[in-house]
This record gives structure tokens, sequence and C-alpha cells, in this order.
């Protein structure tokens, strides 16, 4: 699993150098750059020297530098890749994904083009938008070992399904997301918040996600980026309780004790297991973790 917490993953069109430039300021864990949906046909091409123009004068940093292309069936796939070609990228997020195929063969596309400029790792970001994505999640997600995360992308599925745009229409189909991911070892990365005036209602929805097991969401505006960071990450009163579970538990263990009472809970492995995850959670991004827990 790469290192990337990909708590906030912020979108932003590669059709606009100025917005583009401002993103790669912006403090989020992932930075998406959209040569798909963001882009209209006719200006794919100028995307692509956008795109080149701006990342060559990129920083490399901690924040993972992402590139969504177009899909497989269109005629900007293959263009969108070799664009990619030298530039100082760490994944690729690919649209549409369908099933296993799909991710087979991007990862020769992405095979072939570390060939070319001699780098290797990169990795995928697979964005599940459809009622057969949904049903071949797993395997999807077991299809490539650069496959990193499974992203739910709301608007083409209910574009397909005719669902409504809820929480509770789409807990089954989100849930079903999450579990393909952990039985793969993968992340879940839930969909974006449309409204980008609605700062409330973004923390519901990003807590609402946290609880089914969902470890990140995307933005689709720089303002969208903290509220997410701070929401998919551990609070202090979190970090300090997970301290002191794992503590007594171990102490528990040396003296031949099983289950304990910690804080008047129970805990057993299972409790012991969260408190773990979500000590190294906040140890993979202190200091800024702890300054955003404050």
């Amino acid at each position: 699993m790469t290192g990337f917490c990909r708590r906030s993953q912020l979108v932003t069109p590669a059709s606009s150098e100025k917005l583009l430039e401002k993103a790669l300021t912006i403090d989020c864990d992932s930075l998406v750059i959209d040569l798909e949906d963001a882009v209209a046909p006719t200006f794919k091409h100028e995307a692509r020297q956008v795109l080149r123009r701006a990342l060559a004068r990129a920083e490399p940093g901690r924040r993972e530098l992402c590139v969504r292309i177009n899909g497989l069936e269109t005629p900007w796939c293959l263009d969108d890749l070799l664009a990619l070609e030298g530039l100082p990228i760490d994944t690729v997020v690919v649209p549409k994904v369908q099933g296993p195929e799909d991710l087979y063969v991007y990862d020769q596309l992405l095979r072939q083009l570390e060939l070319r400029d001699g780098r290797r790792g990169l990795m995928l970001l697979a964005l599940i938008e459809s009622a057969g994505g949904v049903e071949n999640a797993l395997s999807i997600a077991r299809a490539s070992r650069r496959c990193q995360a499974l992203i739910f992308g709301v608007g083409d599925f209910i574009a397909q399904t005719g669902m409504a745009f809820d929480e509770q229409t789409l807990l089954p189909v989100r849930s079903r997301i999450v579990t393909a991911a952990v039985a793969s070892g993968v992340q879940a990365l839930d969909h974006v918040h449309p409204d980008v005036a609605d700062s409330e209602g973004l923390v519901r929805a990003a807590q609402a996600g946290k609880k089914l097991g969902f470890t990140g969401k995307w933005a689709i505006h720089p303002r969208q980026v903290e509220p997410i960071g701070r929401v998919f990450s551990p609070d202090q009163d979190e970090i300090a309780t997970a301290r002191r579970t794992i503590a007594a538990y171990e102490e528990a263990q040396r003296e031949g004790r099983g289950a304990i009472i910690v804080d008047g809970l129970l805990v057993d492995e299972a409790v012991l297991k969260i408190a773990q995850r979500k000590l190294a959670l906040a140890e993979r991004i202190a200091p800024e973790g702890e300054a955003q827990a404050s």
C-alpha cells in the first residue's frame, strides 16, 4: 500500500492554467488534474499542453499528483497517456471502470509509459461510476497491483441508474464499494459534495462516509479541502484514547490477562486493532494531523 493517506482529493480542470496553478498551492493530500469530464472535446489537446506546462514547473512534495485521463472507449485515452511522459505524477485516475479487464489494459499501458521514460511505480485509482462497475468492484480492486483505491463516481452512476442522490438510497452501493476495497487491501474514496457553498452539509456527508468506512472524499473546490481532511483525521481525544487502549492492553497481555476495561469500555483484540489503526493514521499525517486536531 502506498504512503498516501488520500483523505482529501482536490479535483481541478486541466483546461484552466489559472485554476491549475492555484490548485498546486492547496494543501490537499492528493491533487487530481482532470482531462476527462472537466474538459470539452474540442479543448482536449490544449488541456494537455496546459497540464504539461504547469507540471513542468511543479515542485515534488508530499502531495500526491494524479491525472484523470479519458476512458478506453474514447479517442483521447492514448493521447492523454502519452502526454504524461516525463511528468512528475504519481498516479493515473481511470474513469468509468466496468470490469477487471479495464485494469489489465491500463496496467499494461502504464508499463509501456514507464519503459518510455524510465520511471517505476505509477499507480492507478479506479472510478466506479456504473452498475456494472459496482457489480465488479471486488474483481476490479484485485485486477492490478497498481490499483490503490476505488472511488465512487456518483454523477454518472445516478445518471445511468436513475437512483436519487441521497444518502439512504445510495447506502447499499457505497457500502458495497467499501467492502470490495477493504477486502482487497485498497482505499475507498467517497463521492463529491456538489454544493460548494454548503459547508455544514459537506461535513455531514464526510462524517457519514467515514462511518461507512470510506477513508477519504473528493473535493471540487479548495474550500472543501480543510473540512474533509479534518473529518477523516483522528482528533486529539481519539488519539489519546487509542494510546491509552493500546498501553493498557499491552500491559494486560504481559500480565497474562485477556479482555480488559478501559474508560469503562470492554477492550478485546478487535478494539485493539481499531485503536492501532487510528494511531497509525495519526502518525502518518503528523504533524499536519496534530495541527488539525488541535
